[in-house]
């Protein structure tokens, strides 16, 4: 009877073992750059440390790459197939006939603040004075130029725009004097604004409708493993699913990543992200093609493309239309 047993719960136990050794063997690694160090990033960090692309099949691999520029070039290199990225980057490059198309769009209202000092208390005032951005040509620095522009303020001319890198280097300068004014977001806003800085401009409260977070991939990779892109699509739609409903393992993964320990900075962080990223994360033509429009000289004549030809919903309205993203929040189909 004892050998019975011990004999069915071995050959259990090597089924089991088989069945994980076969979903290992076929478990698509992946590399996955990510370009910002700030909340918006929360999704994709909580997709990874909750094992949703593991129970998807994917064996990723998250890279921090500061810097839109760089990460594009890996993409086009063939090291990277995937990323989370705000979209302008891979916009221009696109404009310039890289293979690469927006097969999913989590954020499209600029959420980026001009954080400024005291003594400089409205927009007008940045006039002769230095702001900080991550990189020319990235989120940041477009996003900077539109927002002057608003103002009557001339980039280059009347405000002098500096490269200074992520968003800590950028909170790092302006804390520290080299620069009057940074563009931060997320947590070093709330935290800038705790040491006594204040915002000068808030981009989310200007008519700008534009690509902020969003994932690029290959054209090639798409064509050629169209399953894992799909797979990688449904787990990060589905980190997005727990960043908008698990406040507690959020900010858990949020204070892991942001080396943030104040509850309170990190509650004020999530809240600005909460309620902007989208259950459906569509690419939109609106905020593509506004993003070319700023391109200018970058990129001869915008208009002569379309800014449908760079978005991808296919998997997504698959994914739809399935009623997976209906089921991950509980609600009636619409199939």
């Amino acid at each position: 009877m004892y050998f019975r047993i011990s004999l069915r719960f071995a050959l259990a136990v090597f089924v089991v073992g088989q069945l994980l050794t076969r979903q290992l063997a076929h478990a698509q690694s992946l590399k996955i750059p990510y370009v910002s160090l700030s909340p918006t990033a929360g999704p994709l960090w909580i997709t990874y440390e909750a094992g949703i692309f593991k129970k998807n099949g994917i064996n990723a691999e998250l890279l921090y790459i500061p810097g839109g520029s760089v990460i594009i070039q890996s993409i086009m290199s063939g090291d990277v197939k995937v990323a989370n990225m705000a979209p302008p980057s891979a916009i221009g490059a696109w404009a310039k006939g890289a293979e690469l198309t927006l097969i999913a769009s989590g954020v499209d209202q600029l959420l980026e603040t001009v954080v400024t000092g005291p003594s400089i208390k409205q927009p007008s005032e940045l006039k002769n004075k230095k702001i900080g951005v991550s990189r020319y040509r990235s989120l940041t620095d477009m996003a900077l130029r539109e927002a002057l522009r608003h103002y009557k303020l001339t980039p280059d001319k009347d405000v002098t725009i500096l490269q200074t890198g992520g968003e800590a280097t950028r909170f790092a300068a302006l804390t520290s004097g080299a620069i009057d004014g940074a563009m931060l977001s997320g947590d070093k806003k709330v935290l800038a604004e705790k040491m006594g800085y204040h915002v000068t401009i808030d981009l989310s409260r200007l008519p700008i409708y534009y690509p902020v977070n969003g994932v690029i991939a290959s054209k090639k990779f798409l064509a050629t493993s169209p399953d894992v892109a799909k797979n990688f699509l449904k787990s990060w739609v589905e980190g997005i699913k727990v960043f908008k409903t698990d406040k507690e393992l959020t900010l858990k993964i949020l204070a892991q990543y942001l080396k943030i320990s104040d509850r309170d900075v990190l509650e004020k962080s999530w809240e600005i992200y909460l309620p902007v990223y989208k259950k459906l994360p569509y690419g939109d033509k609106r905020a593509v093609k506004f993003a070319l429009d700023q391109m200018g000289k970058e990129v001869p004549d915008p208009a002569r493309l379309n800014a449908d030809d760079f978005i991808d919903n296919s998997l997504l309205s698959e994914l739809e239309k399935s009623g997976f993203i209906d089921h991950l929040y509980n609600e009636p189909s619409k199939k």
